[in-house]
């Protein structure tokens, strides 16, 4: 490195850690915000780079002022609260269905969202800030911190492990296989570790050395350059195995074409929507695929208490076999039925004997499946100021099932089901897969609106089929409907669309091979997180030890 560039580094991180607390709070904003660009559907990795080294350099000029913990702190925070409300912008879009009951709580997702998923920013950037150093230590601090905090980020209240760093990498390409190793919140790691890195190589202070201020980025371009490597050879190492044929069906209906206001309309609109999905799953010929599969919530009635489409269902299907979304209602449970989100294994005999099978989700959404009484600290002593469940069949809220398990189809094969951002959880998928031969994916992505939200789902969860090493089937209304191997990779399908009553008709014949890849990550995926978390804190002793001691 010449000393003009060492030269112009260091005064660019002196003139960015010197900032007054005002402009250093909005550039941690910005620098949050840009962070949009390197998730899907855009995935331009360096703007990560830029946002997270910035991110170092800020908390460098809060750590020597005297109140250090409030500024470390409100800089994280700042930078979380611009992360939320820029990549997840989306979830304005369920408040906007009926804008009439929930525009007035628009709040909720555009300020109340952000401001809390920031909390878990700032926390982590101050519990970095005590243990900071002028050394490339703290590099390997502020991604410990990190990563113990993106973890809680996916598991407290339920969790949303949304956009996790690692997910900027497009599944299914060299890099993302190093999921199948450690995980996505590990591969988070090491992409937060690569970010970071160059911040160390822009701090000209004597403490640490030369040494100290290239090991981060040395460390993690030998890294990546490994992984790619061995993740390109494991994409090149494939094998055949057997396969399943399946019709993935979509009718891209929107929330209020499926709902309209009238009994009369919402009657006319269930025919019509029933007849679409009828008309395009075909008919029962012996060369069509024997699995067909609707997205969550296909029709917008009980299917399974609507003895009419129930028939009509099972007449179509002939020797097939459906896997559907549907609203179960136990309408004996007392003091008032209770409603469930399901997925349904239908077949011929389905009309007189009911579902085959029947998987009630288990892990449901604030505000769509939960009221916001049912999951905000005191909801029900203040429910009457707080939205109600935004699912129309279910304006209450649904009752949570119990975990996944495997579901076994008339053929033989095991899946497991997952419904909509149940895909979004690693330790829910690996401690449930157990001899399922495939994942199967059904969602309304129509709720996340038509721009990132959708695209951000897909990729979220084809890191379960890396994960996992199990290929998934996913169906997603007004999403990405598709078939993912155990790679991540999108499977090419025959695709027929078309247009019916003015709704967008998506069908994908695929045929997918069950090939069940064991990863590393799927036999000890309970012990990673703490493994990357205590290594990255030994290093950071390692550079206090040695080198601050030693300058």
């Amino acid at each position: 490195m010449s000393q003009a560039s060492s030269l112009s580094l260091g005064t660019l991180h002196n003139r960015i850690a010197r900032l007054s607390p005002l402009r250093a709070s909005l550039l941690a904003l910005v620098c949050g915000v840009i962070t949009l660009f390197a998730f899907a559907p855009f995935h331009i990795w360096p703007v990560y780079i830029v946002s997270l080294s910035l991110l170092v350099w800020l908390v460098d000029g809060a750590r020597v002022q005297t109140r250090w913990r409030l500024a470390v702190f409100l800089r994280g925070w700042f930078f979380g609260f611009g992360f939320t409300l820029a990549s997840m912008h989306w979830t304005t879009s369920p408040f906007l269905v009926e804008p009439e009951q929930h525009l007035i709580f628009i709040w909720m997702p555009l300020i109340l969202l952000p401001a809390g998923l920031g909390l878990f920013f700032g926390g982590a950037t101050l519990l970095a800030g005590y243990f900071w150093s002028r050394t490339g230590g703290r590099i390997f601090m502020l991604v410990a911190s990190l990563t113990l905090f993106e973890y809680l980020r996916g598991v407290v209240f339920g969790g949303f492990p949304w956009n996790w760093a690692g997910t900027i990498w497009v599944p299914g390409a060299p890099l993302s296989q190093i999921a199948s190793l450690i995980g996505v919140l590990g591969l988070s790691s090491l992409t937060m570790l690569l970010a970071a890195s160059p911040a160390a190589l822009g701090d000209f202070r004597p403490n640490g050395g030369v040494l100290g201020r290239i090991f981060p980025v040395f460390l993690s371009v030998i890294l990546f350059g490994l992984g790619w490597g061995w993740g390109s050879q494991r994409l090149a190492n494939t094998s055949e195995g057997d396969t399943i044929s399946a019709r993935l069906v979509d009718v891209g209906v929107s929330q209020t074409d499926k709902y309209p206001a009238g009994q009369d309309a919402r009657r006319q609109a269930a025919s019509d929507i029933l007849v679409a999905y009828l008309q395009a799953m075909g008919d029962d010929f012996p060369d069509e695929p024997r699995l067909v599969i609707w997205p969550e919530g296909a029709l917008p009635v009980p299917l399974l208490q609507d003895p009419n489409a129930l028939d009509a269902v099972s007449h179509r299907l002939g020797d097939r076999t459906l896997i559907a979304g549907t609203v179960r209602i136990d309408r004996y449970a007392q003091p008032r039925p209770e409603y469930y989100n399901s997925l349904a294994i239908l077949t011929e005999s389905s009309s007189l004997r009911g579902a085959r099978a029947i998987y009630d989700k288990h892990r449901l959404v604030p505000f769509g499946e939960l009221a916001a009484a049912d999951f905000i600290p005191f909801g029900h002593t203040i429910s009457s100021w707080l939205p109600s469940a935004m699912q129309q069949q279910a304006s209450s809220g649904f009752k949570p099932g119990t975990p996944p398990t495997p579901m076994a189809l008339p053929s033989g094969e095991q899946f497991l089901p997952l419904i909509c951002y149940e895909a979004l959880f690693p330790d829910l998928v690996m401690r449930n897969a157990g001899d399922s031969d495939f994942l199967v994916n059904i969602s309304i992505d129509s709720w996340f609106g038509g721009a990132i939200g959708p695209k951000q789902h897909f990729v979220n969860a084809s890191y379960r089929a890396i994960e996992s090493g199990r290929p998934m089937l996913r169906v997603a209304n007004l999403g990405k409907t598709a078939a993912v191997d155990g790679f991540g990779r999108e499977i090419i399908s025959n695709v027929n669309s078309y247009t019916t009553n003015g709704w967008p008709v998506i069908v994908k014949d695929v045929s997918m091979e069950i090939q069940r890849v064991n990863t590393t990550y799927s036999r000890f995926y309970s012990y990673f997180h703490w493994i990357i978390i205590s290594t990255l804190c030994l290093v950071s002793l390692w550079y206090y030890r040695l080198l601050v001691k030693a300058s």
